[in-house]
Order: C-alpha cells, then structure tokens, then sequence
C-alpha cells in the first residue's frame, strides 16, 4: 500500500509540474538551443534518437527517483531517462498497455528488486503523460 502510494503521488507531482509548464512559446528559439545541447549532453552513447526532450526526462528523473527509491538507487539519471524514453518508444510503436507495463517491469529493474505491477503501471502512467 505504502508503494502505491507513493507511485500515485509521484503521477501528481508529474501532472502538476506538467500543468505548470504550460505556457505560450514566444521564447522558442533559445529554449529550443538549449534543449538541443542539453539533449545530445543526455543522450547515452548508441540510443539511435531522444524521444522526450530534456526538461520531460529531468522531471521523469526527478519523479522516480522521489516515488520508486529502491528502484533509483545507484542509477544514473540516464539510465532513469532511457526508462522514458524506451516506454515512449513502445506507446508511439502502439504497444499494448499490459505489454508496455510488463517491459516496464523489467526495465525498472534494479538488481535483485524488481518493481511490483503495480509500481510499472505507475512509472507507464508518468511516461504516458511525458511522451505526448
């Protein structure tokens, strides 16, 4: 019970901070050079494209670090974005819900802990509001 609540705590904090986020885009074009940099420094070596731009990953990261502790430790925050960006690639790629949770379920995994069902259906919810 206590996991779960902190993964639905941890999709609040996303969807506010998402809320929050919105606003017209007049300052564009140095925002938009300064994610390309931010984003290519994110970018691990080999991953073929970025889906999610870099200020969505740093919330992601943020986000799962605070609800799934256990899961973070000893991750990189990069490590945490791929999370984000590889479940985004499999909901564009038109995975089911069920199969996008269970690849969840084993990329969260760190070491010996692997997240609960429930824990993956959290972490697919907040990778389903990042992606869109």
């Amino acid at each position: 019970m206590r996991r779960t609540s902190a993964a639905l705590a941890a999709s609040a904090t996303v969807f506010a901070l998402l809320l929050s986020g919105c606003s017209d885009d007049t300052s564009t074009s140095s925002a938009s050079a300064t994610g390309a940099s931010a984003s290519s420094a994110a970018k691990p070596a080999g991953d073929a494209a970025q889906i999610v731009d870099s200020a969505k990953a740093g919330t992601f990261v943020v986000s799962f670090k605070s609800a799934f502790p256990k899961l973070a430790q000893g991750k990189s925050d990069t490590q945490i974005s791929e999370i984000l960006n590889q479940t985004c690639s499999e909901l564009k790629s038109g995975k089911s819900e069920d199969a996008v949770i269970n690849s969840v379920v084993s990329r969260a995994k760190n070491g010996s802990t692997e997240a609960t069902k429930e824990e993956a259906a959290a972490i697919y919810q907040m990778a389903k509001l990042m992606c869109g």
